[in-house]
Parts: C-alpha cells; structure tokens; sequence
C-alpha cells in the first residue's frame, strides 16, 4: 500500500452539470479506483463546481489542493482529464513543476501520465522543453516583426496599432534625448521645465516617459 493522502481532483463547469452531478459521480468513481490500483488507502474528493477551466486562478478548490500538496499534508493529486486541470500549457506546466518541486505524485487517467514513474516523468520533460521553444520561437518572431517595423520606419502607436494621445513631435522630442544617452527621468524633468504636458494635460514622470516610448515599440 502507499502512503499518504491521494486527493481526487472533480470539476464541472456548467450549471446544469452541478446540479445532475453526473459528471462529478463519473470522475470520482474513475479517480477512485485508479487510486486504490495505485496502492493509495486514503482518499479524498475535492470538488470544483460551476468553474470554468480557463484559468487555475479561478478555482478555489483547486488552489486549496495545490497549498495541501506544497505543505506535505495530501501526497498525490488524481485528474480524470488534462482539461479538468488546465486549458492552458503555461497553467498545466506550472502544475507540473508545482509537483516536482515539492515532491507530489500527480496523475492524469486520459494520458495515462503518472510523475511516480520515469516514463511520467519522461513525458512532462518533453513538453516542458516544447513549451519553451515554443515561447522562443514567439518571442523570436516578435522581434523580427519589431526589427522590420523599425526599418521602414513604422511605429506602434503612430503608424500601426492604437494611436498615442501624445503628439508627434513629442515623441520625436523623447526620442531624441532618450538616443543622446538621457535618462527617462531627464527627459521627464525637460518636458517639465518646458511647460509640455502628457497627454492628460498632467506632468511628466519617469515611469510616463517610459510607458510612452514602451508602448510605441521605441524602445524595448
């Protein structure tokens, strides 16, 4: 037998699913008896009713298991299906990294993924190392698309994407002085002391200089 307290993870996300509760009875059954082949004695559901999948930070029962998992008082988290857990690779992958940093076991019956063993263990590797080429790749690209906007000229804010409130000449002004080695800071006391107003008719900040120039792709 294993050790500890294996918790049942069920979510539905519609009213009417709360209500039959179908859907849960279906999930804890499964969940149950794939803890008990498991060798877990001690079991617990943990039901998510009305709860979108979207995003994990709008589950409260589910943030409970993670802190109960992270303080050692629950051992393994059982999931019917991946989209139970997470709809998101970054939700999904820091789920997983939850686990392996505070040593839990986590279970996804449709994958037949167990991090307990090396071909578990194995799989989310990978898809941790897709993931992050992934964001590479994406990051990559968007500086592409940047380079190719500098180069003709373009600028986010002026000539593509929402328009700046802030005048054109402005913005040539911060330009400037930001190319001539001038903190946002500087720039924010010159526009200052030359009566220009930000685009609320307030004073320059530094933070506002740099949310300008940010926001305009300038500078990144």
């Amino acid at each position: 037998m294993t050790e500890g307290i294996a918790l049942l993870y069920a979510r539905v996300s519609t009213q009417r699913q709360v209500e039959e509760g179908m859907s849960l009875d279906v999930q804890a059954r499964s969940m149950g008896m794939a803890a008990e082949l498991a060798g877990f004695t001690r079991t617990e559901l943990i039901r998510e009713e009305g709860r979108s999948g979207k995003s994990i930070s709008g589950r409260p029962a589910l943030q409970e298991a993670l802190r109960r998992l992270e303080a050692g008082t629950a051992n393994a988290l059982f999931v019917t299906r991946i989209d139970r857990l997470a709809r998101s690779t970054q939700d999904f992958l820091s789920i997983v990294d939850h686990s392996q940093k505070h040593n839990w076991r986590l279970v996804l019956l449709d994958l037949n993924l167990d991090t307990s063993s090396s071909a578990g263990r194995f799989v989310v590797t990978i898809m941790s190392a897709l993931a992050e080429m992934e964001r590479g790749i994406i990051a990559a690209r968007q500086k592409d698309i940047h380079k190719d906007r500098r180069d003709r000229g373009k600028i986010w804010g002026v000539d593509l994407g929402p328009k700046t409130k802030v005048s054109q000449d402005v913005i040539e002004r911060m330009r400037t002085m930001r190319d001539a080695g001038l903190s946002y800071h500087k720039i924010a006391d010159t526009l200052n002391g030359e009566g220009v107003p930000t685009a609320l008719g307030g004073e320059w900040h530094a933070s506002t200089v740099r949310k300008t120039l940010t926001q305009l792709k300038i500078y990144q």
